[in-house]
C-alpha cells in the first residue's frame, strides 16, 4: 500500500475557479481507478495561499504506476509543469463510506526524532466528529502526517499544517 500527494502552489492572484472547474469536470474519472482506495481532491484558497494538493491512497503499485506513467499524470505536467510527488507508507487507515461526506481535511505534520528505540507514530488527537483519518509516514524524511476528514470546517486548534477544502473524493 502506498500514499502519494503533490502540492501545487499557485500565485496569489490565480483564479482558483479554474481548479474547482477542473475537479468538477474530471474528478469522477478516478472513481474506481485501478488499485485506488481513496483520492481526495484538496484545495486551499485563501488570500495568502492558493494550492491544489490531491491525496491518493493506493492499494497496490500497479494502479499508481499506471497513473504516473500511462498518461494520466501528463495532465498535471501539461497544466502545472514538473511537480515533486511526495510518497509515504500508510500506517493507520480509518475510513468508511461516510468519508465521501467529508468537505474538509485537517493535516497535521510531525517529525520523527532520532532515537535509540523506535516508537510507533500515533494520532495527536482523536476527533469525535471526524469521518475518517489517515496516518502516513516517510522513513526517508523521518516524518509522519495525519489527515482527519470532516463534514464541517474544523478549527486550527492544534497549529496544524493545513486545512484543506475537499471538492471530490474518489474511492474504489
Amino acid at each position: 500500500m502506498n500514499a502519494m500527494q503533490y502540492k501545487i502552489t499557485l500565485p496569489n492572484d490565480y483564479d482558483m475557479n479554474i481548479i474547482k472547474e477542473r475537479i468538477y469536470k474530471n474528478g469522477s474519472k478516478t472513481d474506481g481507478f485501478t488499485d485506488l482506495l481513496l483520492k481526495a481532491y484538496l484545495v486551499i484558497d485563501t488570500k495568502v495561499k492558493k494550492q491544489y494538493s490531491p491525496l491518493y491512497i493506493w492499494q497496490g503499485n500497479i494502479g499508481m504506476n499506471k497513473f504516473i506513467f500511462d498518461g494520466f499524470y501528463d495532465n498535471i505536467l501539461s497544466s502545472f509543469g514538473w511537480q515533486k510527488i511526495n510518497i509515504a507508507i500508510p500506517f493507520i487507515i480509518n475510513i468508511s463510506n461516510s468519508i465521501k461526506d467529508s468537505r474538509y481535511v485537517l493535516e497535521i505534520g510531525h517529525n520523527i526524532a532520532e532515537t535509540d528505540k523506535m516508537k510507533k507514530p500515533t494520532f495527536s488527537k482523536s476527533f469525535d466528529n471526524s469521518l475518517g483519518s489517515l496516518l502516513l509516514y516517510n522513513p526517508d524524511k523521518w516524518k509522519y502526517v495525519e489527515f482527519h476528514f470532516f463534514e464541517n470546517k474544523p478549527t486550527n486548534q492544534l497549529g496544524c499544517s493545513q486545512i484543506y477544502q475537499i471538492f471530490h473524493i474518489s474511492t474504489q
